[in-house]
């Protein structure tokens, strides 16, 4: 939504650059908004304090404070203020310390102005959407409790722009509230094309994952969810004919599935397992949709993040993630199955005789190999794991809520379908996490350990861990 179909707001600008200034005042003022200019961080910092400012504008590179303190003045006055960082330097660090310190976006100088426009017109709605949510929580029969679930679950976001972690973290705090009956079982699907993907889930199955992987608009219930936009409550998926990817064996259980609005679009939805028979009454669901609003704005902005750490962070050869993003995804994972009791595995592989291979045909034609087989990697594995180039010719697996039986079964189909394209062969080595290792490093040392296991035994072959 553009910044002119946003109702009247206050915006300041803090930039050092005059001239700046005053073509962003002039646009904003034509735009309906009032605006307050300043040239340095602590002339902007006053500013904040005698004004209720609705958004804020920051240059990073300003002559008296670094951008980043000025942010962290800016929250401290003004908790419900929007930020937006503007700079010219931006580094991938910067990008992730603004992020983390309540930035709503971040954007490159120069840029272009229709793209100011609409973060300042989604910063606003946030804005605005939290205005609305204090409003009608403060008629409601419940007010303090309902406050503290907006409270907790906004905290729970607030605290990662990972998918994964936006999951657990916002079950968990509706679990523990206690307000809203849920299992510690749900998943995020993501908009990708006409349908819906799984991008994230926690304490589903290897099979219902498989089942889920992909979602058409009005297919099952959370496909119905992404088609219509609304709530979608099913009181028990044994017998409700909606429910029509069912997993045999699963015992009976209820679903409420919230769609996850953003810039007035459904970007996904979120959905929740419930005990048989739990009903939801206005207020509730009320609630729920504000959640679904600011899990949708937080896709957003996680989506943002990626754009700007994607390539300092994935190998331009393969197209796939890096050995430095591993080093982020494992201890963030690690952690996380360590903390929850998560399974956990991981694979190690590398192209058997490459070398040889090499040395026969030419880098080119290496290069080509390696890019073909990250291809047939890509392609074997499930939208939840994570595929990484490793170093050379080895390539590292993640495989989330996956035990050493499953890791070892899915190590051998790559094993097949790589051998099924006639150019080389691959060997690799399986390892599980368990909660005595001493840190993520033993989990890929012992994966490591069996890949070469593999290669002494003969290569082409699947090796696991003792």
């Amino acid at each position: 939504m553009g910044a002119e179909n946003m109702e009247r707001a206050s915006i300041l600008i803090i930039d050092d650059d005059a001239s700046l200034r005053r073509t962003l005042t002039d646009i904003l003022r034509v735009k309906g908004h009032d605006t307050l200019a300043a040239g340095n961080g602590a002339e902007g910092i006053a500013l904040v304090k005698d004004n209720p400012v609705d958004l804020v504008l920051i240059d990073l590179g300003l002559p008296d404070l670094p951008g980043i303190d000025v942010l962290n003045r800016v929250k401290s006055e003004r908790p419900a203020a929007e930020a937006i960082i503007l700079t010219g330097n931006a580094t991938l660090d910067s990008a992730i310390e603004a992020t983390n310190r309540g930035a709503f976006s971040y954007l490159l100088k120069p840029y272009d102005i229709e793209q100011l426009l609409s973060h300042i017109g989604r910063a606003l709605e946030k804005q605005r959407e939290k205005e609305r949510i204090i409003r009608r929580s403060a008629e409601m029969e419940k007010v303090n409790a309902e406050l503290k679930v907006l409270y907790d679950v906004s905290r729970s976001v607030s605290k990662t722009i990972d998918l994964d972690g936006l999951l657990s973290e916002t079950l968990r705090s509706l679990a523990e509230i206690g307000i809203f009956r849920f299992e510690l079982k749900g998943a995020i699907f993501l908009a990708e094309g006409e349908s819906i993907r799984l991008a994230a889930f926690i304490g589903l199955s290897e099979t219902a994952v498989e089942t889920c992987e992909k979602v058409g608009p009005g297919e099952c219930l959370c496909g119905i969810a992404y088609a219509q936009g609304d709530i979608l409550i099913s009181t028990n998926s044994g017998d409700d004919h909606r429910h029509s990817k069912c997993i045999p064996g699963v015992p009976p259980h209820g679903h409420v599935i919230v769609p996850l609005k953003a810039a007035d679009k459904v970007a996904g939805v979120l959905d929740l397992y419930t005990p048989p028979g739990t009903e939801f009454d206005e207020s509730a669901l009320k609630m729920l949709s504000s959640i679904g609003s600011q899990i949708g704005i937080a896709i957003d902005n996680a989506r943002l993040y990626e754009e700007t750490k994607s390539s300092a962070l994935r190998d331009p050869l393969t197209g796939l993630s890096n050995r430095r993003f591993l080093e982020i995804q494992l201890e963030k994972i690690v952690g996380t199955a360590n903390r929850y009791g998560n399974r956990l595995s991981v694979i190690m592989l590398d192209i058997d005789h490459f070398k040889r291979y090499n040395d026969t045909h030419g880098h080119i034609e290496g290069d080509r190999l390696l890019a073909k087989i990250a291809a047939i990697l890509s392609r074997e594995m499930r939208s939840a794991d994570y595929l990484f180039r490793y170093g050379g010719e080895e390539f590292l697996v993640i495989l989330p809520e996956t035990d050493l039986t499953k890791a070892c079964a899915v190590a051998e189909r790559v094993r097949k379908a790589v051998e099924a394209e006639g150019e080389v062969t691959i060997s690799l080595g399986v390892a599980s996490y368990r909660t005595t290792m001493q840190d993520k490093e033993s989990l890929v040392r012992e994966a490591d350990e069996a890949l070469y296991r593999a290669k002494e035994r003969g290569r082409n072959r699947v090796e696991r861990a003792d």
